[in-house]
């Protein structure tokens, strides 16, 4: 922690100092509880209270609504500056619609902001399956995915047609109720499709590996 925070109040500068312990050993940004816990405070409030004046101060920024999302605002920070995206479990029929409902997000990932624009509408999904296999892309490898979309061809998308979600290359069709989405390895015998019949999530826009 910078010499330069000394307008602080000494409590101030406690949940602060918890905050960047906690972001540096897990990774991700405490929730008011956790921050309680650590510094001995039992109300939320009170926690809270001190969150909005470290905010006002300009050292922390907050996301509304979004849990996890306090970030360090610190010009000496070792830290790159980064986003948090929701990582969702899953994609349903029932829930395609409110992907982001509190219940389908396990939690929020931690992504260089230089990569991914604050406040842009992507989640993080795992590959579904090993249809673009060829193309470098395996089945539980981390994707970004954005809903907030313009395609052409080539894209890759994330797909949900009737209870399977799918990854493949979009093509449009010169019969606008079609379109041709395409995988390196056809498990469907089908590439043509209905615009009715299938719903694009969103273009993958991001991808993480382990080798």
């Amino acid at each position: 922690m910078s010499s330069d925070f000394n307008f602080l109040t000494s409590k101030q500068k406690k949940v602060y100092m918890v905050i960047e312990s906690f972001i540096k050993s897990k990774g991700i940004p405490p929730t008011v509880r956790e921050i309680g816990e650590l510094v001995g405070e039992k109300t939320p409030g009170a926690v809270q209270g001190i969150l909005n004046r470290l905010e006002q101060k300009g050292v922390i920024k907050r996301e509304v609504g979004m849990a996890r999302s306090i970030q360090l605002v610190n010009n000496n920070s070792q830290y790159a500056p980064h986003v948090y995206l929701p990582q969702i479990k899953k994609v349903t029929q029932r829930n395609v619609n409110d992907l982001l409902n509190i219940y389908n997000i396990i939690n929020y990932v931690p992504v260089p902001s230089s990569l991914f624009q604050e406040g842009s509408d992507c989640f993080v999904i795992n590959c579904p399956d090993n249809s673009l296999l060829e193309s470098g892309i395996r089945y539980e490898d981390t994707l970004v995915i954005n809903r907030n979309y313009e395609l052409k061809d080539g894209d890759i998308v994330l797909v949900l047609y009737e209870t399977h979600v799918l990854l493949r290359y979009y093509t449009h069709h010169e019969n606008p109720d079609l379109v041709i989405l395409k995988a390196d390895s056809e498990l469907l015998g089908k590439e043509v499709f209905d615009r009715n019949e299938v719903t694009i999530i969103g273009k993958l826009v991001g991808k993480y590996t382990q080798y």
